[in-house]
């Protein structure tokens, strides 16, 4: 869903899916970059376990996703996994505004928002997730164009729009 290419380089605001970062380590490979960005610092050894089991490398660095200390314009797709519903209004502008600020013009940005179920038995994330029209609108307010729903999957779903 994420549609990275060898070579790009990717940030990713919230480490809640390390198997995720690895994967997209993969397929950018070794003249690509991957960075997430987390507030947790728990976050950089589960990203670093799912990196080496996959045989990539992940890059992590330890801040808000609301305040990203990162060049302007540096990457060419940047995702953002976070659970959206858990932030406030103003975080959540705030964390569109940082997606959109690390992508180079044109660069494109992926939503991934909602939480599968953890299992045959397991319990939903009982944070509800934004609707559709609320993430889209988020992406447009900040910015986007041709913002569309790519899919949705097991209560989670992805879009993606592009930095003008």
């Amino acid at each position: 869903m994420i549609g990275v290419r060898s070579g790009n380089a990717v940030v990713i605001l919230g480490g809640r899916d390390a198997p995720l970062a690895a994967a997209v380590a993969v397929v950018t490979g070794l003249n690509g970059r991957t960075l997430v960005v987390d507030p947790d610092p728990a976050v950089g050894p589960r990203l670093t376990t799912a990196a080496a089991q996959a045989g990539a490398l992940v890059d992590f660095q330890h801040a808000p996703v609301t305040s990203v200390p990162l060049e302007a314009g540096t990457f060419d797709v940047a995702v953002v996994d976070v659970r959206l519903a858990a932030q406030g209004d103003t975080d959540q502008r705030a964390t569109m505004a940082q997606a959109f600020r690390a992508v180079r013009p044109l660069g494109r940005i992926i939503v991934i928002e909602g939480a599968a179920p953890a299992g045959l038995f397991g319990r939903r994330d009982p944070t509800p997730a934004l609707s559709a029209g609320a993430v889209q609108d988020l992406l447009e307010q900040a910015g986007g164009r041709a913002v569309r729903r790519l899919a949705e999957v097991d209560g989670v779903s992805y879009f993606e729009t592009r930095r003008p």
